[in-house]
């Protein structure tokens, strides 16, 4: 898959591997309720909700199944770098910066240091 898309119709079974490591093939099902008419009252698709319903960026379709005349659908939900695949790249490409308590301190003692340092510099001159 090359985006990640929410299934509407039919049922896959996706090796997801490439982003979770998970060896054992994953069966996802279609999204329940998709009429094709939204209400007020129907839910947003969110990844933690319903993750069993996304095919996700970076996954291998490995089979399909679908019913009667139905053909498998999905429905693209992102594209590019705000996919799971590309959130992941984004994490590793940019990290975020790391603050240390330690390091932090460690600025401090040697200030500390240099300023004892300075002191007795003036005091022996």
């Amino acid at each position: 898959m090359q985006c990640d898309a929410v299934l509407i119709t039919g049922n896959c079974i996706v090796n997801e591997s490439m982003l979770t490591g998970e060896s054992v093939p994953v069966t996802k099902t279609p999204l329940p309720n998709t009429t094709g008419m939204k209400s007020e009252n129907d839910p947003e698709v969110t990844i933690k909700t319903h993750s069993r319903h996304i095919l996700f960026c970076g996954t291998h379709v490995i089979q399909t199944r679908f019913y009667g005349n139905q053909k498998v659908k999905a429905v693209v939900l992102r594209t590019g770098f705000s996919t799971s695949k590309g959130e992941l790249v984004r994490s590793i490409m940019y990290p975020k910066p790391v603050d240390f308590k330690f390091q932090r301190h460690s600025y401090y003692y040697v200030m500390f240091l240099s300023f004892i340092a300075i002191l007795g510099f003036i005091y022996t001159v």
